[in-house]
């Protein structure tokens, strides 16, 4: 009898194995949105990548007769490729990639609430995702905002700035957690055209966008020479993601252009029932001159009251300095 090893090495086990991978490929793609591969290219050494997995079993034929016959089943390394994959393709920073919720500090009242809201959130956002509420997202902003208090009387702007500051309280820290906790821990199914549901689930598929960065490679996008294939690719990915994490909302420099766009995905995710986690250093107003009246009326019926934090607090960078 043939070595599981010694049968690997036949042309046809071989054929049968590159068909396997393809398969694999293939199911991948179906799962995830093609981005970035995973960092670890180590193959595993029970399915040499393919993520299908050879074994043996008995098989009776027709004569009565019984053979060994092959079989490919899903490796055990198929989840975990998929995991790397949705971590990769949430885009997270670098600096967030450990992110946790035992890690953020609860010593001010902002600090709680900051806390207290997004662990609320995160135990919603299964069902959330699942029944797609009207109210669906969770937003932090300023009470006054950044281009508010950089329009106010030099002579004043410094001492206003320390009594209502917006920065540095660890909004994007939890938003981070957050996205961890959602690419680990939740999995979601397709609605089909019927308007069932897809018969397998597969893992949330996070996007986390830091605006600044975000709009200029738009803008820089729509400059391509491409028919705008660039431009659609980037918008798509930002409306069909199954939750968008958007750091720093509004922090761009103002354009009509940029607008429109907010306005595109804002809109599009806003029909869809699909949740979007921001944070924003401008207040309700502010952040409604920078994104347009219309994206940022929708965006706040998405958060409702309930899920809208004004919060203000001492930087906690300053503290660490002192």
């Amino acid at each position: 009898m043939q070595s599981i090893q010694e049968a690997l090495k036949s042309p046809e086990l071989q054929k049968r194995i590159a068909q396997a991978k393809e398969l694999a490929q293939q199911n991948s793609n179906d799962d995830e949105p093609k981005r970035n591969k995973p960092s670890d290219t180590a193959e595993c050494p029970d399915c040499g990548g393919t993520g299908a997995a050879l074994y043996k079993k008995e098989v009776t034929r027709a004569d009565g007769n019984v053979e060994l016959r092959d079989f490919f089943k899903p490796c055990s390394c198929a989840e975990q490729k998929k995991l790397e994959r949705r971590f990769q393709n949430a885009l997270i920073p670098e600096e967030f990639e450990e992110a946790g919720f035992k890690q953020y500090e609860r010593k001010t009242e902002v600090q709680k609430t900051l806390f207290n809201a997004t662990f609320q959130y995160m135990e919603d956002i299964d069902t959330i995702l699942k029944e797609k509420p009207k109210v669906n997202s969770l937003g932090f902003i300023a009470v006054y905002g950044e281009s508010e208090i950089r329009n106010m009387d030099p002579a004043e702007r410094y001492s206003f700035k320390q009594a209502h500051n917006n920065f540095g309280l660890g909004k994007t820290h939890l938003q981070m957690a957050l996205a961890r906790y959602i690419i680990e821990n939740i999995r979601v199914r397709d609605e089909l055209s019927d308007g069932s549901l897809s018969k397998h689930d597969r893992g949330c598929q996070v996007l986390c966008v830091s605006d600044v960065v975000f709009m200029e490679d738009l803008i820089q996008a729509k400059m391509s020479n491409d028919e705008g294939k660039k431009l659609q690719d980037l918008i798509r990915g930002a409306c069909n993601a199954d939750v968008l994490v958007w750091d720093d909302l509004g922090k761009a420099k103002w354009s009509e252009s940029k607008e429109g766009m907010y306005y595109q995905i804002i809109n599009e995710r806003w029909r869809h029932k699909r949740p979007i986690i921001f944070s924003s250093n401008e207040a309700k107003g502010s952040l409604s001159d920078k994104i347009g009246y219309a994206a940022s009326s929708r965006l706040f019926g998405m958060t409702g009251k309930e899920n809208l934090y004004e919060v203000e607090g001492q930087d906690y960078r300053l503290r660490e300095d002192e």
